[in-house]
């Protein structure tokens, strides 16, 4: 008598070879279903991404990350981000000034020796001018300009499909599909691939919407930020020496008061204007030490996480919370 204890017993389980198809098929089916609903989330986060100028992305990027918070409060992280990314749109508007600038000083310069004679070229005071330290700030403001613009957009086609799909599908499917979102690699829009893989399941992604399922709002907020950070930005970005030294270089010459002409202070306002003026619960700066290096991942996480402290107390206070509140909508329909 056969043993019908095993499976692969072809008198007892004369159907295994078509159920193990059927269940392989399953798998291969329940596989391309998460493939085909990462895409769909991808390619919406890229006609939101799509614009050429990196201000008008930038604003684009700010309202969905204020519509995530708005349709959902527990993504209380995207609510930073809106302020976040609307700060970045503050930075790319600062070094887009100053680029033209010692644009607008070069034209007229070339524009003059085209059209002066050798007699008027051999006088110095003669020519309209075109200051060193305008066209040093232009030149690093460009690379700023860039890093910035790359940044910003990688970030949002990072993480607000994970928003999306997790909206959409819920915890159990969101991680059963993770896994599957790499595969996209190659195929979808991702400006830093030379420095970061697309769509890596990284742990801090999963329990970053594990904390968000369980109600752990902070928690949440913790997580996705470090992820944010460290996982996407720092390789991208940070890691760039060009585009740190140029960070530390304006740390030092705000905090010691320098008069470069380019210098801002690194902040953080939870409004939808740039800058705020006095004493103020909806701000929060970086540091005011001339060698704190935003750089270093340490030292900028501790400045998100002071800034995600101040944002949820600003949310459970009851004057302060509308404030808040109708910065988000304004930011959301696209304000700044």
């Amino acid at each position: 008598m056969p043993n019908c204890d095993n499976p692969k017993c072809p008198i007892c389980y004369p159907r295994r070879k078509e159920e193990e198809a059927a269940a392989k098929k399953r798998v291969e089916d329940d596989k391309q279903d998460c493939l085909n609903c990462w895409r769909f989330y991808q390619k919406k986060a890229e006609v939101i991404a799509s614009a050429n100028d990196p201000i008008v992305r930038n604003r684009r990027i700010n309202a969905a990350y204020a519509q995530l918070w708005l349709d959902d409060r527990r993504f209380q992280w995207a609510g930073l981000a809106a302020f976040a990314s609307k700060q970045v749109g503050c930075g790319l508007l600062n070094a887009a000034e100053l680029i033209s600038k010692s644009n607008r000083e070069r034209d007229a310069y070339r524009q003059w020796e085209k059209q002066s004679s050798p007699l008027e070229r051999m006088a110095p005071y003669g020519s309209p001018r075109m200051p060193i330290p305008d066209q040093a700030n232009g030149a690093g403001a460009e690379k700023v300009y860039q890093m910035l613009a790359k940044g910003n957009a990688s970030l949002f086609l990072d993480i607000w499909p994970l928003h999306m799909f997790y909206k959409e599908f819920g915890l159990q499917r969101f991680k059963r599909c993770l896994p599957e979102r790499q595969l996209l690699g190659g195929s979808v829009t991702w400006p830093i691939a030379t420095s970061v893989p697309f769509g890596v399941a990284r742990p801090q992604v999963v329990q970053g919407f594990e904390a968000i399922d369980a109600g752990n709002i902070s928690k949440s907020v913790e997580l996705l930020a470090w992820h944010e950070q460290m996982n996407i930005l720092q390789p991208a970005m940070y890691d760039d020496a060009t585009f740190a030294l140029l960070m530390r270089a304006n740390q030092f010459a705000w905090a010691l008061n320098i008069p470069t002409g380019s210098a801002r202070e690194i902040q953080l306002t939870l409004v939808n204007q740039c800058t705020i003026t006095g004493a103020n619960a909806k701000y929060e700066m970086f540091s005011k030490q001339p060698l704190a290096n935003l750089a270093d991942g340490g030292q900028r996480m501790a400045f998100v996480l002071r800034a995600a402290q101040r944002f949820d107390d600003l949310l459970h206070d009851p004057m302060q919370r509308h404030s808040v509140e109708n910065s988000l909508f304004v930011i959301a329909q696209g304000g700044c």
